[in-house]
Protein backbone atom coordinates (compact mmCIF):
# COMPACT_ATOMS: atom_id res chain seq x y z
CA UNK A 1 0.00 0.00 0.00
CA UNK A 2 1.36 3.40 -1.03
CA UNK A 3 0.74 6.31 1.32
CA UNK A 4 0.38 9.31 -0.97
CA UNK A 5 -2.00 12.20 -1.62
CA UNK A 6 -4.55 10.04 -3.42
CA UNK A 7 -4.51 7.62 -0.52
CA UNK A 8 -5.27 10.46 1.93
CA UNK A 9 -8.08 11.83 -0.24
CA UNK A 10 -9.78 8.44 -0.60
CA UNK A 11 -8.92 6.71 2.67
CA UNK A 12 -12.06 5.15 4.20
CA UNK A 13 -10.57 4.15 7.55
CA UNK A 14 -10.60 0.48 6.63
CA UNK A 15 -7.14 -0.56 7.76
CA UNK A 16 -5.82 -2.57 10.68
CA UNK A 17 -3.88 -0.24 12.99
CA UNK A 18 -1.38 -3.05 13.51
CA UNK A 19 -0.53 -2.92 9.79
CA UNK A 20 0.17 0.84 9.63
CA UNK A 21 3.67 1.85 8.61
CA UNK A 22 4.66 4.64 11.02
CA UNK A 23 7.44 6.04 8.86
CA UNK A 24 5.18 6.33 5.83
CA UNK A 25 2.38 7.77 7.98
CA UNK A 26 4.59 10.57 9.30
CA UNK A 27 6.11 11.31 5.90
CA UNK A 28 2.79 11.53 4.04
CA UNK A 29 1.24 13.70 6.78
CA UNK A 30 4.27 16.01 6.77
CA UNK A 31 4.16 16.32 3.00
CA UNK A 32 0.44 16.86 2.48
CA UNK A 33 -1.20 17.83 5.79
CA UNK A 34 1.07 19.41 8.39
CA UNK A 35 3.11 22.58 8.04
CA UNK A 36 0.04 24.21 6.48
CA UNK A 37 -2.40 26.96 7.38
CA UNK A 38 -6.01 26.21 6.44
CA UNK A 39 -8.44 29.06 5.77
CA UNK A 40 -12.20 28.83 6.27
CA UNK A 41 -15.42 30.79 6.32
CA UNK A 42 -17.99 29.98 9.01
CA UNK A 43 -21.58 31.01 9.69
CA UNK A 44 -20.68 32.17 13.21
CA UNK A 45 -20.39 35.99 12.98
CA UNK A 46 -17.53 36.36 15.48
CA UNK A 47 -15.55 33.67 13.62
CA UNK A 48 -16.65 34.36 10.06
CA UNK A 49 -13.06 33.95 8.90
CA UNK A 50 -10.80 31.57 10.77
CA UNK A 51 -7.51 29.74 10.29
CA UNK A 52 -6.27 26.35 11.47
CA UNK A 53 -2.51 26.12 11.79
CA UNK A 54 -1.16 22.58 11.87
CA UNK A 55 2.54 21.93 12.40
CA UNK A 56 4.64 18.77 12.58
CA UNK A 57 4.95 19.31 16.31
CA UNK A 58 1.24 18.52 16.75
CA UNK A 59 1.59 15.00 15.29
CA UNK A 60 3.08 13.15 18.31
CA UNK A 61 0.36 14.45 20.64
CA UNK A 62 -2.40 13.40 18.25
CA UNK A 63 -0.83 9.90 18.13
CA UNK A 64 -0.77 9.68 21.92
CA UNK A 65 3.03 9.73 22.01
CA UNK A 66 3.30 11.88 25.10
CA UNK A 67 4.59 11.39 28.60
CA UNK A 68 1.04 10.77 29.84
CA UNK A 69 0.26 8.06 27.29
CA UNK A 70 3.48 6.25 26.38
CA UNK A 71 5.76 5.62 29.34
CA UNK A 72 9.04 4.35 27.88
CA UNK A 73 10.07 6.70 25.09
CA UNK A 74 13.64 7.97 25.45
CA UNK A 75 12.45 11.48 24.53
CA UNK A 76 9.19 13.39 24.61
CA UNK A 77 10.42 16.29 22.49
CA UNK A 78 8.00 16.45 19.56
CA UNK A 79 10.66 17.25 16.98
CA UNK A 80 12.81 14.31 18.09
CA UNK A 81 9.82 11.97 18.11
CA UNK A 82 9.03 12.94 14.51
CA UNK A 83 12.61 12.30 13.40
CA UNK A 84 12.74 8.93 15.15
CA UNK A 85 9.42 7.82 13.66
CA UNK A 86 10.82 8.52 10.20
CA UNK A 87 13.95 6.45 10.81
CA UNK A 88 13.94 3.94 13.66
CA UNK A 89 10.76 3.77 15.70
CA UNK A 90 8.43 1.42 13.87
CA UNK A 91 5.12 0.20 15.28
CA UNK A 92 6.76 -2.89 16.80
CA UNK A 93 9.18 -0.69 18.74
CA UNK A 94 6.35 1.48 20.07
CA UNK A 95 4.23 -1.52 21.06
CA UNK A 96 7.10 -3.32 22.75
CA UNK A 97 7.82 -0.21 24.78
CA UNK A 98 4.24 0.17 26.01
CA UNK A 99 1.58 -2.30 24.89
CA UNK A 100 -1.09 -0.34 26.74
CA UNK A 101 -0.33 2.67 24.52
CA UNK A 102 -1.30 0.67 21.46
CA UNK A 103 -4.44 -0.72 23.10
CA UNK A 104 -5.63 2.78 23.98
CA UNK A 105 -4.41 4.75 20.96
CA UNK A 106 -4.48 2.40 17.96
CA UNK A 107 -7.54 4.12 16.48
CA UNK A 108 -5.67 7.44 16.59
CA UNK A 109 -3.25 6.06 14.01
CA UNK A 110 -6.22 5.68 11.68
CA UNK A 111 -7.51 9.11 12.70
CA UNK A 112 -4.23 10.80 11.77
CA UNK A 113 -4.52 9.29 8.29
CA UNK A 114 -7.98 10.94 8.10
CA UNK A 115 -6.63 14.40 8.94
CA UNK A 116 -6.44 15.44 5.29
CA UNK A 117 -10.17 14.85 4.91
CA UNK A 118 -10.98 16.41 8.29
CA UNK A 119 -9.08 19.62 7.59
CA UNK A 120 -10.49 19.91 4.09
CA UNK A 121 -14.02 19.34 5.47
CA UNK A 122 -14.37 16.35 3.14
CA UNK A 123 -17.69 14.65 4.04
CA UNK A 124 -17.38 15.97 7.59
CA UNK A 125 -19.59 17.68 10.16
CA UNK A 126 -18.36 20.76 12.01
CA UNK A 127 -19.67 21.48 15.48
CA UNK A 128 -19.13 24.02 18.22
CA UNK A 129 -19.35 23.31 21.95
CA UNK A 130 -19.71 27.03 22.70
CA UNK A 131 -23.40 26.42 23.37
CA UNK A 132 -22.69 23.87 26.15
CA UNK A 133 -19.48 25.08 27.84
CA UNK A 134 -21.42 25.90 31.02
CA UNK A 135 -23.11 22.50 31.22
CA UNK A 136 -21.95 19.13 32.51
CA UNK A 137 -21.36 17.90 28.96
CA UNK A 138 -19.33 20.98 28.17
CA UNK A 139 -16.93 20.95 31.14
CA UNK A 140 -14.15 19.22 29.23
CA UNK A 141 -14.45 21.56 26.26
CA UNK A 142 -14.29 24.56 28.60
CA UNK A 143 -11.29 23.12 30.46
CA UNK A 144 -9.40 22.45 27.22
CA UNK A 145 -10.51 25.73 25.62
CA UNK A 146 -12.02 23.89 22.64
CA UNK A 147 -14.11 26.10 20.34
CA UNK A 148 -14.69 23.82 17.35
CA UNK A 149 -14.84 20.13 16.55
CA UNK A 150 -14.60 18.55 13.10
CA UNK A 151 -16.15 15.09 12.90
CA UNK A 152 -15.93 12.36 10.29
CA UNK A 153 -17.81 9.08 10.44
CA UNK A 154 -16.27 6.16 8.58
CA UNK A 155 -15.99 2.43 9.06
CA UNK A 156 -18.57 2.64 11.89
CA UNK A 157 -16.44 5.02 13.99
CA UNK A 158 -16.50 8.75 14.64
CA UNK A 159 -13.19 10.59 14.49
CA UNK A 160 -13.07 14.12 15.86
CA UNK A 161 -10.34 16.73 15.83
CA UNK A 162 -10.74 19.37 18.54
CA UNK A 163 -9.58 22.92 17.89
CA UNK A 164 -8.45 25.50 20.44
CA UNK A 165 -7.30 29.09 19.87
CA UNK A 166 -3.59 29.62 19.42
CA UNK A 167 -2.10 31.59 22.27
CA UNK A 168 -2.67 35.34 21.87
CA UNK A 169 -5.01 34.84 18.91
CA UNK A 170 -8.77 34.86 18.43
CA UNK A 171 -8.70 33.84 14.77
CA UNK A 172 -6.03 31.14 14.51
CA UNK A 173 -6.75 27.66 15.91
CA UNK A 174 -4.58 24.60 16.49
CA UNK A 175 -5.39 20.89 16.88
CA UNK A 176 -5.94 20.21 20.57
CA UNK A 177 -6.71 16.50 20.49
CA UNK A 178 -7.96 13.63 18.37
CA UNK A 179 -10.76 11.52 19.79
CA UNK A 180 -12.73 8.46 18.70
CA UNK A 181 -16.45 7.96 19.41
CA UNK A 182 -16.62 10.95 21.76
CA UNK A 183 -20.15 11.08 23.20
CA UNK A 184 -19.68 14.68 24.32
CA UNK A 185 -20.06 15.97 20.75
CA UNK A 186 -23.70 14.86 20.71
CA UNK A 187 -24.71 18.05 22.50
CA UNK A 188 -22.60 20.36 20.34
CA UNK A 189 -24.27 22.61 17.79
CA UNK A 190 -23.61 21.92 14.14
CA UNK A 191 -22.31 24.88 12.14
CA UNK A 192 -21.28 25.56 8.57
CA UNK A 193 -17.54 25.75 7.91
CA UNK A 194 -16.37 26.15 4.34
CA UNK A 195 -12.81 25.35 3.36
CA UNK A 196 -11.30 28.16 1.29
CA UNK A 197 -7.63 27.37 0.75
CA UNK A 198 -4.44 26.08 2.34
CA UNK A 199 -0.96 27.59 2.34
CA UNK A 200 2.37 26.08 3.27
CA UNK A 201 3.76 27.67 6.43
CA UNK A 202 6.94 29.58 5.62
CA UNK A 203 9.21 30.18 8.58
CA UNK A 204 11.64 33.06 8.83
CA UNK A 205 15.06 31.50 8.17
CA UNK A 206 16.81 34.07 10.36
CA UNK A 207 14.52 33.29 13.29
CA UNK A 208 14.97 29.57 12.73
CA UNK A 209 18.75 29.98 12.66
CA UNK A 210 18.64 32.04 15.81
CA UNK A 211 16.86 29.27 17.72
CA UNK A 212 19.63 26.75 17.12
Amino acid sequence: MVYDLEFLKNFDGDILPSQINMSELVNVIEKHVSQFRYYYHSDIPQFSELIIEFSNLHIPHLLGLSRKHHFTLPTYQAREIINNLKKEWDLEYLRNGDEQWFAENQDKLVGVLLLYQLLHIQNCKVLTPLNIVNTTFGKRFKRDNVYFVILKTTNDKEYTIELAPMENSTQVFIPKSLKINDTHVQKCREISLTFLKSERIKYDKKRKKGRK
